[in-house]
């Protein structure tokens, strides 16, 4: 018997499950075209220009919560109010051109480098219809459970500042299920979370997730969407609050 050539033999036959796995996987841009279509489609989103959603902000692990509002406009407006009680108001945003944030204890800042990119593609109207030539990569790694479904996850890395994410689309309806990253905190710096989008509804022809639930390190923060309303909003609430104009360069 010839050992090298059935040790050579075995050594193939070892990697036949693992190359029938890596071929058994979709392509990356095949499934955000799927969850794509799944929300809609773009021409859905396309159908409107403005979008108003009200429901509750909560941390439950620190018994806070409160009433949330978040407006969008196209192209890229963004504000999100959360009020707290006694604590006060929450409230960010993007004007489309500046990023920035207000609260009770550390007062107004203007948002800028990192935070100011994440918020400047948080505010995109079309945030879930990427131009997908901005990324260096999009590779479907492994079919794996997330968050008790069967899902997809999709490595994302972002041409310019070279930022990895990993989405995960469901297995079964094709929509964004999650994603995980890292994200710059003011307080903490660095920090790994992960977010969970669940309850999706059509709304208006686009399907929404109804709650999200991120997951960081001091506990669970958790969006419940109770309303949404279309081409609504008055653009002036995207306005610069005094305490940011101050702050901003002529």
């Amino acid at each position: 018997m010839n050992f090298r050539r059935t040790l050579s033999v075995l050594a193939v036959a070892s990697l036949i499950p693992a190359l029938a796995s890596a071929q058994a996987l979709p392509d990356g841009k095949e499934l955000i075209a799927k969850h794509q279509a799944a929300m809609g489609g773009r021409e859905a989103m396309d159908k409107h220009t403005s979008l108003h959603m009200t429901g509750t902000f909560s941390m439950p692990a620190m018994g806070i919560d409160g009433a949330m509002h978040m407006y969008r406009a196209k192209p890229s407006f963004f504000l999100q109010q959360i009020t707290l009680g006694s604590f006060g108001e929450m409230t960010s945003g993007f004007d489309g051109t500046t990023a920035w944030s207000i609260n009770p204890m550390a007062g107004a800042s203007v948002m800028t480098g990192e935070q100011g990119a994440q918020m400047k593609q948080q505010a995109d109207f079309f945030s879930d219809y990427p131009d997908l030539s901005k990324y260096s990569a999009i590779e479907t790694v492994s079919a794996e459970d997330f968050e008790g479904r069967k899902c997809y996850k999709v490595k994302l890395v972002r041409a310019d500042d070279k930022s990895e994410a990993f989405q995960y689309f469901d297995a079964e309806t094709g929509l964004a299920a999650g994603m995980t990253r890292t994200m710059d905190n003011p307080q903490m710096g660095k920090i790994e979370i992960t977010v969970v989008m669940s309850d999706y509804k059509d709304q208006g022809g686009v399907k929404l997730p109804g709650k999200i639930t991120q997951r960081t390190p001091q506990g669970d923060v958790v969006l419940t969407f109770t309303s949404v309303d279309w081409d609504k909003v008055d653009m002036k609430i995207f306005d610069l609050p005094d305490a940011v104009k101050s702050m901003v360069k002529p």
